[in-house]
């Protein structure tokens, strides 16, 4: 589940983490409800968030509701791990939870946080931004939608998806803009007009 906003209200979008990459080449994205058929079938939504912001890190998020929630599971394992290294079956049943500001990787059988990454956000977005994205025939068919996330890539960031994911961000640079729609993942040069990369999403 996530948030919209029209697009001439948008002057910033989140950078995707590593965590953000993976979800986008191949996962599928579940909604609230997911909660309810994967963890304990006694557990519900606000619970799961209340024993999740219980914790002293995350009280700051007391009452805020997540952009998405993901479980990791036997069937979904192989396609995390094909893109990220360093995943095993130990993080099975794992909760990735999506946060505006945050992403945290969260154990709740065992009631533990085994990821949290800050997400910065990015600066204002040129003006013409999306005029000039949108001419380009490969992402043409995105113009009118708003991108579920994004923004510009900084060299912690890009090192890390370039390491995870190096054919996808073989190009890119630092002060690329990194794009996540619902069918496809877009890098786009701003400052030279170019169009570093589209990668279709399933």
């Amino acid at each position: 589940m996530s948030y919209r906003s029209d697009i001439s209200s948008i002057n910033w979008l989140p950078i995707l983490t590593v965590i953000i990459a993976v979800i986008a080449l191949g996962l599928s994205i579940y909604n609230y409800h997911t909660i309810n058929k994967t963890a304990q079938p006694q557990v519900t939504l606000d619970q799961f968030l209340q024993t999740l912001t219980a914790h002293e890190e995350m009280t700051a998020y007391i009452g805020i509701t997540p952009v998405n929630i993901v479980q990791i599971t036997q069937d979904n394992l192989a396609n995390f791990q094909n893109q990220m290294t360093g995943l095993s079956a130990d993080f099975i049943g794992n909760f990735i939870v999506q946060y505006q500001d945050r992403i945290v990787l969260y154990d709740y059988d065992n009631d533990q946080i085994t990821g949290n990454v800050q997400v910065q956000q990015s600066q204002e977005m040129p003006q013409d931004f999306f005029q000039k994205l949108y001419t380009h025939p490969e992402v043409s068919d995105l113009n009118g939608q708003t991108p579920i996330g994004g923004g510009v890539l900084d060299a912690e960031s890009l090192n890390s998806l370039k390491q995870q994911l190096p054919t996808v961000y073989a190009d890119a640079k630092v002060g690329d803009f990194l794009l996540r729609y619902d069918t496809k993942l877009v890098i786009y040069d701003y400052q030279s007009d170019n169009l570093v990369n589209v990668v279709a999403l399933q």
